[in-house]
């Protein structure tokens, strides 16, 4: 990949991280501030099993995912979470509204293309992590080169790093 495609990766990875770590910070405080009683009743309005157990760990998930995803930790894990989170969202509230979130005189519906949109993030996240600049960057164990092994058995995993057959030693 050249340099100035993996540049901008790395910086859509970086903008995307840090945009949808400060959706699921605000959205983390808001349910905060508004208190576990009223997320737990509006959840429960859906029929949503262990209502109060849901709100807290979605108000949990998303002011510790929000803050991960804005410092790059656990990225792939957090986009999991997001997508699991998601899917849960549409599933128990907001499947039956259909896709629009709006209504064609531009008052809100609540329909689901909101938590699709998320949830795709949350794939991206999961399946491209954090990018360059994150965390998971800077704590990422790195493979020993292949010179600083000795003998033969530097040989010996040279080959089966590089190779996807199994080589046969001593014929």
């Amino acid at each position: 990949m050249s340099r100035f495609v993996a540049f901008w990766r790395h910086f859509a990875l970086l903008v995307a991280r840090l945009g949808l770590g400060a959706i699921l910070l605000l959205h983390g405080a808001a349910r905060w501030q508004s208190g576990m009683t009223a997320q737990a009743e509006y959840l429960a309005q859906f029929g949503t099993p262990y209502a109060r157990y849901a709100a807290y760990g979605a108000t949990t998930f998303e002011i510790v995912g929000g803050v991960f995803l804005v410092l790059g930790a656990l990225v792939p894990l957090v986009g999991l979470g997001v997508l699991v989170q998601q899917v849960l969202t549409v599933v128990w509230t907001s499947y039956y509204k259909g896709p629009n979130l709006l209504n064609a005189d531009g008052t809100y519906h609540g329909g689901f293309e909101y938590s699709v949109a998320l949830g795709l993030l949350g794939l991206l996240f999961l399946v491209f992590g954090g990018g360059v600049v994150s965390l998971d960057r800077v704590f990422r164990r790195k493979k020993p080169a292949a010179d600083e092994l000795e003998g033969e058995d530097a040989e010996a995993d040279a080959t089966e790093t590089t190779s996807s057959f199994p080589v046969r030693v001593g014929l």
